[in-house]
């Protein structure tokens, strides 16, 4: 990760107040995937999350370059080979070097593969209007929807599983991780991935309701 972080060609570094790389405008949102006001949801969510007066963001991605790679990935996934998935960005709290932070990451997931049914270590399952569903544990979350996508990737679309991952590094790890703090994580991934299922056309539009998570028995 550290490698990654300093390879200056593949990411775009941006010192924020809260987390905003972005102008406002929808195209520029589209690129700065991270770009996240104090006001909206995702700004609100994230300080439940990561205790700090303000973040930091670095971009893999644009949200645009995501969905490209995705598209064309899409016909390939297969119960045997997934999508490598592809990264858009982190968010840490500033004034730290790799410390506190959450990166969020993008593929396809055959809906015959057997990851989908594999527990996250200590995974909290859930749901979500609109059919997402998937894992949080306290440092990772892993969500699935459908997302069906226009024209001849329909057909593939309706085999896999959009997949949305969070990673949360917190240094030292943290005590007070409740199912609270989880389902923030679980709504956090969700909202990050709204911009990617949109950017990709999702005919079903997958994460157009609210984030509201609910935690299910484990099994």
């Amino acid at each position: 990760m550290i490698k990654t972080l300093g390879r200056s060609t593949a990411a775009l570094v941006c010192g924020l107040a809260l987390a905003s790389c972005t102008s406002g405008e929808p195209e520029a949102k589209s690129e700065q995937p991270c770009g996240v006001s104090p006001s909206s949801q995702e700004g609100v969510l994230l300080r439940g999350i990561i205790p700090a007066e303000g973040f930091k963001a670095l971009v893999y991605n644009s949200t645009s370059e995501v969905a490209t790679g995705l598209r064309s990935a899409l016909p390939e996934t297969s119960p045997e080979r997934r999508t490598s998935p592809k990264s858009t960005c982190a968010l840490w709290a500033a004034g730290q070097t790799g410390g506190d932070r959450v990166t969020f990451r993008f593929g396809w997931v055959s809906r015959a593969s057997k990851e989908v049914e594999q527990p996250l270590s200590k995974g909290v399952p859930f749901e979500m209007d609109g059919g997402a569903f998937g894992q949080a544990n306290d440092t990772d979350t892993s969500l699935y929807v459908g997302c069906e996508m226009p024209g001849e990737l329909g057909g593939p679309s309706k085999s896999a599983w959009f997949h949305a991952t969070a990673e949360h590094n917190i240094s030292p790890p943290r005590t007070d991780i409740d199912q609270t703090v989880r389902d923030r994580q679980t709504a956090l991934t969700y909202l990050m991935a709204r911009r990617v299922t949109d950017a990709l056309g999702c005919e079903n539009k997958p994460l157009e309701k609210p984030p509201v998570v609910k935690p299910l028995p484990s099994p």
